[in-house]
């Protein structure tokens, strides 16, 4: 089955208004996140339309146009620079490809093949540009006279939009509102007309958001203040880092989901990211988990059903005691709805935050989402009290259909991440390890196997602390002797140490552990360009991200010379304390 290109279809849209002005915060968010990446992996958003069967092109595009002229953010091109713009335009054209389907039988096409060919075809185009609506749409057709391609009936049909115009919450409220549109051009969303983007601007500019992004910016000068500098710290069991992603299905979990669900009264993503907390804790043997998440900031009645970019990093908190499963999942509730409350602020701002702590801590955040939840829920269902308990026969037989899909990704900025695709009927979770070096493809499906393990013995009843336990087919991490707990960081000690060879090198620097009661001292010469602890610890600080289970030292011991013996650190404090009655000698450092 291929596909022809034929005539395109143009899209006139006419909408209420064209304006102008700054971009709010979830655009500018997303702007400075774009200007960071790449190769723009995920700079679109695409979605496979419903088109219901014996629909024609024209259905589509009069759908599309309501949508447009509905949607301002739809019909918004933006300007970079100092001061970034928005211009809404009121009136235009949307191009739509369109493909004639050339198969041995079209009556048995395979509509999802046909998205993913369509999707890779919109991805091809490159990313978006200046001045360019931030809307793409492909139309796949059953194949007939090209003079007339209004008339085909369609097969398939995706949209790609840029993240500057919607998020993944975005992408299925246009889903959801297309497959009403095409059915009935007049329909439009219950609770009046959505809020448009530009509106945001002036709503995120009163008195009461400006006191409430100064609780953001505490809220997140505290969970960074308690979180590690590596979520995931195991030891490097290869040469190498490459980046896998495997992704499970796995109806046997999708009916535990529901189950437990039902007796927490929560949400399914909720009993997910439980069931992962658990996993990760019981692995690396963190109790207090921080796990920073995407939260798209939709709480508020007036953004349900807002078309627009507001995904930003929240940080949720999960603490792991001796607890029941039931209780963690509630907990994770409770957590994801304190954290997306936290989710939206000026980014410059809270970087600055971030960027204050790790210099005062000594690490470098990982600040890409270890969870991923692309998932929409309105949240719980108090009219679902129960849920039928599937039983052991029930569960096994639909246990042995679980299936586990590896592809190659781009190299990540995080060492791992769970990504959640989705909960109805089936589970689909996936797992992408960026450094295959530390986290092998088999240990990628372990944890994947682990939650769905957990998952299951969950869905049968509630689970105690040991319960918990014992669902994990997983053991600890097993760390050796040169790994240190430090300010709640799991820390190499050789890993600080080829830290300070690679940046410190001409200062013959070395790192000790436990030195006068200091967890990490470095030790080092003097140069001319290191002549203070301040100056070593910026050079650190510059080049730590690429040592993620490293952190600086806390304290730097600078002498004028190499001691005759390096190794010992009782060397390097009488060379720098000599003459100095061992009162501080010829460097900032406190141990004399």
């Amino acid at each position: 089955m291929s596909l022809v290109p034929r005539p395109s279809v143009t899209v006139r849209f006419s909408g209420t208004r064209s304006a102008e002005g700054p971009l709010n915060i979830g655009q500018y968010n997303i702007l400075q996140w774009l200007r960071g990446e790449s190769e723009q992996f995920f700079a679109a958003v695409a979605g496979e339309l419903d088109v219901p069967a014996a629909a024609v092109v024209d259905d589509v595009a009069g759908a599309l146009a309501v949508l447009v002229e509905r949607h301002e953010g739809l019909r918004t091109t933006y300007v970079d620079g100092v001061e970034p713009q928005q211009f809404v335009h009121a009136t235009g054209d949307l191009v739509v490809e369109v493909y004639a389907i050339e198969a041995a039988d079209p009556q048995l096409v395979d509509r999802a093949g046909l998205a993913r060919d369509l999707t890779r075809r919109l991805r091809a185009a490159g990313p978006y540009r200046i001045g360019e609506l931030p809307v793409r749409a492909a139309l796949a057709v059953l194949p007939g006279d090209a003079s007339t391609s209004s008339a085909s009936v369609v097969q398939a049909a995706v949209i790609g939009c840029s993240h500057l115009a919607v998020d993944y919450q975005a992408m299925e409220i246009i889903k959801r509102e297309f497959a009403d549109l095409i059915r009935d051009r007049a329909a439009r969303p219950t609770g009046g007309p959505p809020i448009q983007p530009l509106d945001l601007v002036a709503l995120e500019r009163t008195p009461k958001a400006l006191r409430h992004e100064e609780s953001v910016l505490s809220y997140w000068k505290d969970r960074l203040s308690r979180m590690p500098q590596c979520l995931y710290p195991v030891p490097r069991v290869a040469a190498g880092n490459g980046s896998v992603a495997v992704e499970l299905t796995s109806t046997a979990a999708g009916m535990a989901l529901r189950a437990v669900t039902a007796r927490t009264r929560t949400s399914r993503a909720s009993v997910v990211l439980a069931a992962i907390g658990a996993v990760l804790s019981h692995r690396t043997g963190t109790r207090e988990l921080v796990l920073p998440t995407l939260s798209a900031n939709r709480f508020e009645p007036h953004l349900r059903q807002h078309v627009g970019s507001l995904a930003q990093l929240a940080l949720i908190t999960l603490t792991i005691s001796d607890t029941t499963f039931d209780r963690l999942v509630r907990q994770a509730w409770a957590a994801v709805v304190d954290a997306s409350r936290h989710g939206r602020y000026d980014v410059d701002r809270q970087r600055a935050v971030a960027g204050r702590v790790e210099h005062e801590r000594g690490i470098m955040f990982d600040c890409e989402p270890l969870f991923n939840n692309l998932v929409i829920e309105s949240g719980p269902a108090p009219g679902r009290a129960t849920a039928p308990v599937p039983t052991p026969g029930e569960l096994d037989a639909a246990r042995r259909t679980t299936q586990l899909r590896r592809q190659p990704m781009p190299v990540g900025t995080t060492l791992i991440r769970f990504d959640l695709y989705g909960t109805d009927g089936q589970l689909r979770l996936g797992c992408w390890s960026s450094d295959t070096g530390r986290i092998s493809d088999d240990e990628v499906e372990s944890l994947l196997m682990a939650v769905e393990n957990l998952l299951i013995a969950a869905g049968s009843g509630d689970l105690d602390a040991r319960g918990i336990r014992g669902a994990i087919p997983l053991g600890p991490v097993q760390r050796g002797p040169g790994w240190l707990l430090v300010d709640g960081c799991w820390v190499e000690v050789a890993e600080v140490q080829r830290l300070l060879d690679d940046e410190l090198a001409a200062t013959g620097a070395r790192v000790f552990a436990a030195v006068n009661g200091l967890p990490l001292v470095a030790c080092l010469a003097r140069t001319e360009t290191v002549r203070t602890p301040e100056q070593a610890h910026a050079a650190c600080m510059t080049a730590l991200k690429a040592y993620p289970t490293a952190m600086t030292p806390q304290h730097y011991v600078i002498c004028e010379r190499v001691p005759d013996d390096p190794g010992d650190p009782a060397a390097w404090i009488d060379v720098c304390c000599q003459g100095s009655g061992r009162n501080g000698g010829t460097a900032d450092t406190g141990l004399c």
